[in-house]
């Protein structure tokens, strides 16, 4: 059993408790603490009774009754009990600590100054009064074991023009696990923390052992702190409105792929292994960079902003910040409350995602940035985002991939098509060609053959001109020479003879002209013949050459009549194939 226990023969506090060196250790931390080797007891003087409280309540010790009553100042005294205690304890073996030596009667003991003051003050203050500060100093570890714990803080008031305090008063709430306005604080999820503005009805008093001005708290209103809490919510989201960036964190588009995550909470936290093991259970390749920052009490603030104002420094390297932390009370939301804090979130280049573990209360960064319940539900929903991307860029690709094989087999149609319509125009082009090269042929040849029969008849009226006029000549050419003859019978017949064969040739010369003259003719007209049938196309193709002509059927001349992928039709001596210009 661990006990403070009342010693009336000692005039001090006995320490009970069975041997263990880890306690030893914490008594020996009490001034005045002595070891009684006879009675096998630690003790410790009256004056010690708070200090021995604060350090053995916590560790399982509880108070009796008798030291109850002084701890909370109900007993008065030196000893803080009665005056028979007192009297015990004056003619104990501590008496010259806590009495005057004697001297001069109208000297006054300690103890008498501390009851005078304290009397002094119950007068001035013979009603409660109720009191508004912000907690400092608070030991929430005290009571731990303890049936009757007590809490100790103290109550500041801040300078509104400053970051110091005006003034404080040490303030005690005597068994406060049993007290009712407590409890309340409890059960709204506000338990009593550093920088907690606080309405406490308090009597004055003044703590005897250790000469200590103190407000004992009575009653505490929790519709007040849970009332100022919102009321500073509001103002620095008021504040927010006022410089128009409420909505600028909200309106920044979610990424398509938020994959590179940046996380602001404590290392090693519940949350953070909760957050990262369900973005890790996704199967998705999330990359997470954790930045290390306390995310409750005094220094909350100040790390986060740090934190915030890294992944800003970087923000092009990740697509969205997380802040998240475990659940906790509603005053652990203070460090979320803070105005540098919500402009940092409300300004911030990153999409921003709250998960502070709150179910029923919101925190300024909630109203400021895509807020969701807890950690995992943060990581939920970025792999649940990630999730719908990735099916939409299924979906896309599949549509893409349908409209892709529709549109080749529209184009695959549309070229059989066009092939079965430009095989079709190019034998129709081909038979018509055909048929023009046939009836150019026939036109040829009917040309040639009329030309042929023209150049025979005129060499023929030619032969029979010459003929005629060959004859003329010669009937001509006798009659002049019978003239002669008879003109030249009375010369002498050396004239006769020399008459004679000039005759003979120019007889010979008549019978020659008209058989060369006809001779050339035939001979221009079989070369005429010639080139007439070198012309003919079917000749010139027989010779190797091509006839090519475009998808129109015109007849390609030039090379820049063409260009690269055009189709064209070579036609040859023995047909047509069809070609694409490469």
């Amino acid at each position: 059993m661990k006990i403070l226990e009342w010693w009336p023969e000692q005039g001090r506090i006995r320490v009970r408790f069975k041997y263990d060196p880890l306690l030893v250790d914490q008594v020996k931390q009490v001034a005045g603490r002595r070891w009684h080797r006879e009675d096998k007891y630690w003790s410790v003087p009256v004056s010690s009774a708070g200090e021995a409280a604060r350090i053995l309540l916590p560790l399982g010790f509880e108070a009796a009754p008798e030291v109850e009553k002084l701890l909370n100042g109900e007993v008065q005294g030196i000893s803080g009990l009665s005056e028979e205690f007192a009297v015990v304890r004056e003619s104990g073996p501590d008496r010259d600590q806590e009495t005057v030596a004697s001297g001069d009667p109208t000297d006054w003991s300690v103890s008498r100054l501390n009851q005078e003051a304290q009397s002094i003050l119950r007068k001035g203050f013979p009603e409660t009064v109720w009191l508004v500060g912000e907690i400092m100093g608070v030991d929430r570890s005290l009571g731990r074991g303890s049936g009757a714990a007590h809490l100790y803080f103290r109550l500041v008031e801040k300078d509104p023009d400053g970051e110091g305090s005006l003034a404080e008063v040490s303030a005690v709430l005597w068994n406060f696990k049993a007290d009712p306005s407590f409890k309340a604080f409890q059960s709204n999820d506000t338990p009593l923390e550093d920088g907690l503005k606080i309405r406490v009805r308090v009597r004055v008093d003044l703590y005897m052992a250790r000469g200590q001005f103190q407000a004992v708290v009575e009653e505490m209103d929790p519709d007040y702190t849970l009332g100022e809490l919102a009321r500073r919510r509001e103002q620095i989201l008021a504040e927010v409105r006022r410089l128009g960036i409420e909505q600028n964190n909200l309106n920044i588009p979610m990424p398509m792929i938020p994959l590179r995550i940046g996380v602001v909470t404590s290392q090693g936290s519940d949350a953070w292994k909760d957050f990262h093991d369900e973005l890790k259970s996704s199967g998705y390749a999330f990359q997470v960079s954790l930045h290390n920052a306390r995310v409750q009490g005094s220094l909350a603030e100040k790390d986060l902003l740090r934190a915030f104002q890294y992944f800003a420094e970087r923000h092009d390297e990740f697509d969205a910040v997380v802040v998240i932390r475990g659940g906790g009370s509603k005053t652990d939301l203070m460090a979320f409350d803070t105005l540098e804090l919500a402009k940092a979130v409300a300004l911030h280049p990153l999409k921003v995602f709250v998960g502070i573990g709150h179910h029923a209360d919101r925190s300024v960064l909630d109203e400021l940035a895509h807020s969701e319940k807890t950690p995992t539900a943060v990581g939920q929903f970025l792999v649940s985002w990630v999730d719908d991307s990735w099916q939409q860029i299924l979906e896309k690709a599949r549509r893409i991939l349908r409209s892709s094989i529709e549109c080749i087999d529209r184009e695959r149609t549309r070229n059989v098509d066009r092939g079965h319509f430009l095989v079709s125009r190019g034998r129709r082009a081909v038979e018509i060609r055909a048929d023009e090269q046939d009836r150019s042929r026939v036109r040829w040849q009917r040309l040639g053959t009329r030309a042929l029969k023209q150049e025979r008849n005129a060499l023929v009226q030619r032969v029979l001109l010459w003929r005629s006029r060959a004859e003329g000549r010669v009937s001509r050419e006798k009659s002049l020479l019978r003239m002669k003859r008879e003109q030249l019978q009375s010369s002498a017949l050396r004239g006769v003879e020399s008459q004679g064969v000039a005759l003979r040739l120019r007889t010979d010369r008549l019978s020659t002209l008209p058989k060369d003259r006809i001779e050339r003719e035939m001979e221009r007209w079989r070369a005429r013949s010639g080139r007439i049938r070198s012309l003919d196309p079917v000749h010139i193709l027989a010779r190797g050459f091509a006839w090519v002509k475009n998808a129109e059927g015109q007849t390609v001349r030039r090379t820049g009549e063409v260009k690269v992928g055009d189709t064209i039709v070579v036609r040859l001596q023995d047909g047509s194939v069809d070609a694409r210009v490469e």
